[in-house]
C-alpha cells in the first residue's frame, strides 16, 4: 500500500477515499473494521477487528483507517474468517467489503474459505475491489466474490476506488437474487474472457472468467430484470464479442448463457481455367485492416483450397491471384465464420494467353511492352528482347480487351505502336508490331 498512485501513495488514497464516502454514509450506517498486516512485518496472524460489525459509524471507521500503517503480508483468508466471525456475531445478513493491493501472501484459499462459510449457512455477501491489482490473476479475487454472490470490482486509482466502495456500500449496488451464469468456451476448454452485464441507468456489472472451473462459469448474483450481456474473449487474435441481448432474469433462478469461442474454418479454393491456382489470400475482421490469418494457395489440392481456422465473427477475404497479370484481386466481404462450422469461398478466373512481338522487317527488335485493361489499370509489362526465347513476349490474362502499347528501345528514335486485342478463354491471341 506505500506504492504511488500519481501524487500520492495508496494508502493516502485509500484514507482520502473511505473519509469522503464516510461522508456521504447514512447517519444509522453500522459499521465494522478488520485490518490486517499493520502492525508487524511479515507475521501472516497479524489480522485484528479494530471496530466489531455494527459498532462504529462511517467516521469511526475513517479514523481507524487513518490511524493504518501497512507493513507487507496479505492473508486475505484469514482476514476474511475473522470478518465473518465479526459479521456472524452480529447476528443480521450483512455485507463485507474487501479491499485489497495484492493477492494472498500466506497460503491461503480465499475462495475456499467463502465458500465454506456459504455452505455453513452464514448469510452475506461478499465484495471484494482489487486496488491497483491490474497487472495479477486474481482469479482467486474472482472466485471468492463469486462465491460470496457479489461483485470483484477493479480500481486502478483513487476515482476508480471511490466509485467501487460506493457502489458496493450503496443500495445501488447491483445485487440481488437472481442469478447469471456465464460460461466462456473455446474448442472444448474453458476460455478466459471478460463479461459486461449491462442495464440502463444502472453501474455496469463485470468480472473475468478466467480458464479455471473456480470462476467459469462467472456467476453473477444480480436484480431481477432485463440485461445486455458482453462477453469479449482473451487473448484470440481477431476473434468478435459474443452478446445476448435481452435476457431476462428472475428472482430465485438462474439463467445460463454459454459464449462459443471454438473455432471454424474458411477455405478459399482458387482456380484457372478449372485448374487449382497459385494465388495470396489475406483474411481480416470486416471492415477492419489488420490480418488475422493469410497465406498461399499454390496449385496442390494439399494447399487448394487454402483453409484457415479463425474465430466466430465476420471477416473480408482478399485473394490475389499469381502469375496472371498483375492486380488480379477478389475481395469476399462480410465472410461469416461460426465456431466448429465451415465457411467456404472459391474465385474461379479464366484467363488466355496473350503473345507481343517486336520486329523491324525480319529481324527482332528490343521494345518494351505495356498492358492496360479496359478500366485503364496496368496490369502486364516487360521487354521482348531480340531472342526468340523472348520475342514475343508472352502474358497470361484474364479475358477481356486491352490495350497493347510497344517502344521501341533499339534501334532508337522509333515511334511507339498502340493496338488493341482481346484475351479469350484457353486460347493465344498473338500481334506483332512491326516497325
Amino acid at each position: 500500500m506505500w506504492g504511488r498512485l500519481g501524487s500520492e501513495t495508496k494508502i493516502e488514497s485509500a484514507r482520502r477515499v473511505v473519509r469522503d464516502l464516510a461522508g456521504k454514509l447514512p447517519a444509522d450506517s453500522k459499521l465494522g473494521l478488520v485490518a490486517y498486516g499493520h502492525r508487524r512485518k511479515g507475521d501472516c496472524s497479524d489480522i485484528e477487528t479494530l471496530a466489531p460489525a455494527g459498532s462504529a459509524d462511517g467516521l469511526g471507521v475513517a479514523d481507524r483507517v487513518d490511524k493504518l500503517n501497512p507493513l507487507g503480508m496479505t492473508p486475505i483468508t484469514k482476514a476474511f474468517e475473522q470478518g465473518a466471525a465479526t459479521a456472524k456475531q452480529a447476528g443480521a445478513p450483512g455485507t463485507i467489503v474487501l479491499v485489497t493491493d495484492g493477492l494472498e501472501t500466506c497460503g491461503g484459499d480465499p475462495c475456499a474459505a467463502v465458500r465454506a462459510a456459504k455452505a455453513a449457512g452464514q448469510d452475506f455477501v461478499l465484495h471484494i475491489v482489487g486496488f491497483d491489482v491490474a497487472k495479477e490473476n486474481v482469479s482467486s479475487l474472482e472466485c471468492s466474490a463469486q462465491a460470496g454472490g457479489g461483485l470483484y470490482i477493479p480500481a486502478e486509482n483513487a476515482e476508480q476506488l471511490a466509485g467501487a466502495l460506493e457502489q458496493t456500500m450503496t443500495a445501488e449496488a447491483p445485487v440481488g437474487d437472481a442469478t447469471l451464469s456465464v460460461q466462456s468456451v473455446m474448442d472444448g476448454k474453458l476460455q478466459d474472457a471478460l463479461v459486461k452485464v449491462l442495464q440502463p441507468g444502472k453501474p455496469d456489472v463485470g468480472g473475468r472468467t478466467y480458464a479455471g472451473a473456480e470462476t467459469n462459469p462467472r456467476r453473477f448474483a444480480l436484480q431481477a430484470g432485463t440485461y445486455d450481456v458482453v462477453v469479449e474473449p482473451l487473448g484470440i487474435q481477431g476473434a468478435s464479442p459474443v452478446r445476448f441481448d435481452g435476457v431476462t432474469l428472475e428472482a430465485g433462478k438462474v439463467v445460463e448463457k454459454v459464449a462459443n469461442f471454438s473455432t471454424g474454418e474458411l477455405a478459399v479454393k482458387v482456380t484457372r481455367n478449372g485448374s487449382l491456382q497459385d494465388a495470396a489470400v489475406t483474411v481480416r475482421p470486416a471492415g477492419e485492416s489488420r490480418t488475422v490469418a493469410g497465406g498461399r494457395t499454390y496449385t496442390a489440392s494439399s494447399s487448394n483450397p487454402r483453409v484457415f481456422r479463425v474465430p466466430p465473427g465476420r471477416y473480408d477475404v482478399s485473394v490475389e491471384v499469381l502469375g496472371v497479370g498483375t492486380g488480379v484481386k477478389q475481395v469476399f466481404e462480410a465472410v461469416e465464420v461460426v465456431g466448429e462450422g465451415r465457411a467456404e469461398r472459391e474465385y474461379a478466373i479464366e484467363t488466355g494467353t496473350l503473345a507481343i512481338g517486336s520486329v523491324q522487317g525480319t529481324t527482332l527488335i528490343d521494345s518494351t511492352v505495356s498492358v492496360v485493361n479496359e478500366a485503364g489499370q496496368a496490369v502486364a509489362g516487360g521487354r521482348t528482347y531480340t531472342a526468340a526465347t523472348s520475342n514475343p513476349k508472352v502474358f497470361e490474362l484474364p479475358v477481356g480487351k486491352y490495350t497493347v502499347k510497344v517502344q521501341p528501345v533499339r534501334p532508337p528514335g522509333l515511334a511507339a505502336k498502340t493496338t488493341t486485342v482481346e484475351v479469350k478463354p484457353g486460347a493465344k491471341t498473338e500481334q506483332t508490331a512491326a516497325f
